[in-house]
């Protein structure tokens, strides 16, 4: 750190990771500030190591780094033990690359990828001395725009957003990036007017104004050619390891399945491919520009593109002697064929998604794989190489019984060096079950100690290692996530009462969450219930 000034090194000599906040990575750019330039920086509201694994986040910040007139830096969620030193030295939050204050920005934009980061956003923007509710910010305070899986139902952030982009955002920010330098938001001073103009651009929601008529939704933005669409070749590389330390590549955006209980499938249907030729051109260039040796293939459903063994094959010939592997996310069971890779792919683990335990169930999820599949395809790729196998499965699903749960531990049981990972389902804006109900908080936690006992109780499955995801946090996670504009008032006051980094299970304070619903005078439960089909929910006009 010898290269930092000495006011900045007194505010990272106590820190944990002090990689996370000294900017100067390979690949990072920097532009001169001037009076002529349009000033963005992109937040992703969780810490850096998270933060710097998202696509979505370097393609924005390629995306508008092209542009000559608009300079674009990045700000994350710092550590607790940052924001103590922050606001003991009355500090603001800085953006990395140009030690800039945030409120000296023209846009903050916010990528909103996880419920449980609401309160974040929150404290970033008052770390960096910007009124925290939209309706204080004046003529010269930034324009705080989000975009992200979060903003199709935008309402719980309305009191505090700005602007919402619903859907893709590789063309929208230029247009208001555009927008925003014709217009020179600072020089002619009526933040109104700039909000008008932009609420003609499509995809664009602004909580201030009337909400939209249901029968006029406010409808995505979706990249209809993913092959002439931007595409990150020169990646930030990170000094300190990140959770993603790899190459990512898109290789499709959409999903050609149809579970129910998938928002992602909705939120971005429909599917679009991108060429074997397109992503070997890009697989080359990321290779050059970063020096990485994985390169992970990145989709909802990875196994599910058309030209896979192409695609491995020629990637295989490509990069033959120079150590570069390929890694698959999470695949369904029946696209996985096993055999030889000759070497080109990295197996270390392979995940299935079975999220029920019995054919019977997952047949209503529209979930097209049955025990018999799973378990076939998971021995092959244990005798085909791949060091383990990993299980998701939901507990809570519409329709299930003790069965279904039996069923879990049935199915696990029949496949070695296997690890499992547990979750509460949660009934998600724009998934096929949006409607329904949520199972209780106690109910979940008997669904859990049931299964525990199941798997303890057996000898083939008492090794095995399970990861149960909390349901106190899923709990919040759907009130969030299914709340109207009433969540505003419970997401400032948990920020108040110190909810941060509450994505953390080390953070996640439970009690805190429900003593804020109770001042607030909201019951969760309220979120939870099962809607009647003719229902208006809050995120009826996002289409």
């Amino acid at each position: 750190m010898s290269s930092l000034g000495r006011e900045e090194r007194g505010r990272l000599d106590t820190v944990l990771r002090p990689g996370r906040y000294i900017n100067r990575e390979w690949n990072a750019v920097h532009k001169e500030w001037t009076d002529g330039m349009l000033k963005v920086v992109l937040c992703f509201p969780d810490i850096y190591e998270i933060g710097m694994s998202h696509l979505g986040m370097k393609i924005i910040y390629g995306v508008l780094n092209q542009e000559k007139d608009v300079i674009c830096e990045r700000v994350f969620a710092p550590w607790i033990d940052m924001e103590k030193v922050l606001r003991q030295r009355k500090d603001p939050l800085l953006s990395l690359e140009g030690k800039r204050k945030l409120k000296e920005f023209d846009i903050l934009g916010f990528s909103l990828q996880y419920e449980m980061n609401f309160t974040d956003v929150l404290n970033v923007l008052d770390l960096g001395q910007i009124p925290v509710l939209a309706s204080e910010r004046e003529d010269n305070d930034p324009v705080v725009i989000a975009g992200g899986p979060c903003c199709f139902n935008p309402e719980p952030l309305a009191d505090f957003i700005d602007v919402f982009v619903i859907g893709e955002a590789e063309e929208v920010v230029l247009e208001i990036a555009r927008l925003a330098q014709g217009w020179r938001l600072k020089a002619h001073g009526s933040r109104d007017k700039f909000l008008k103009e932009l609420s003609r651009i499509d995809g664009i929601y602004i909580p201030r104004y009337p909400r939209p008529d249901p029968s006029r939704p406010v409808k995505k933005r979706i990249i209809a050619d993913l092959d002439n669409a931007f595409f990150p070749t020169k990646p930030i590389v990170p000094y300190i390891q990140i959770v993603h330390d790899r190459i990512s590549l898109e290789v499709m955006r959409g999903c050609p399945n149809r579970c129910r209980f998938c928002q992602a499938r909705k939120i971005f249907h429909p599917l679009r491919i991108r060429s074997v030729k397109k992503l070997l051109e890009i697989a080359e260039e990321s290779v050059k520009n970063t020096g990485y040796e994985e390169i992970s293939l990145l989709s909802l459903s990875t196994s599910d593109y058309p030209y896979l063994e192409e695609l491995v094959r020629r990637s295989e010939e490509m990069f033959r002697g120079r150590g570069i592997k390929l890694s698959l996310p999470s695949i369904r069971a029946q696209s996985f064929k096993g055999g030889d890779s000759g070497g080109a792919v990295k197996r270390a683990g392979l995940t299935f998604a079975p999220e029920a335990g019995s054919d019977r169930l997952r047949e209503r999820l529209c979930k097209d794989m049955t025990n018999d599949e799973i378990v076939q395809k998971a021995r092959l790729a244990l005798k085909s190489g791949w060091r383990k196998v990993k299980l998701y499965f939901m507990i809570g699903l519409p329709g299930e019984t003790q069965e279904d749960l039996d069923a879990i531990v049935g199915l696990s049981s029949e496949i070695s060096r296997a690890s499992l990972s547990v979750s509460p389902f949660i009934p998600k804006p724009h998934s096929g079950f949006e409607m329904e109900s949520m199972e209780g908080l106690d109910a979940l936690k008997a669904k859990r100690e049931y299964l525990r006992s199941r798997f303890n109780a057996q000898k083939r499955t008492r090794n095995l290692k399970i990861d149960f995801h909390d349901p106190e946090t899923s709990v919040i996670e759907a009130a969030l996530s299914r709340g109207d504009r009433r969540m505003g008032g419970v997401i400032q006051k948990a920020w108040q009462k110190g909810a941060r980094l509450q994505a953390w299970s080390e953070h996640f304070d439970y009690s805190l969450w429900m003593k804020c619903f109770q001042e607030t005078g909201i019951d969760p439960e309220d979120y939870l219930k099962k809607k009647d089909e003719r229902a208006k929910v809050p995120w009826s006009f996002i289409e």
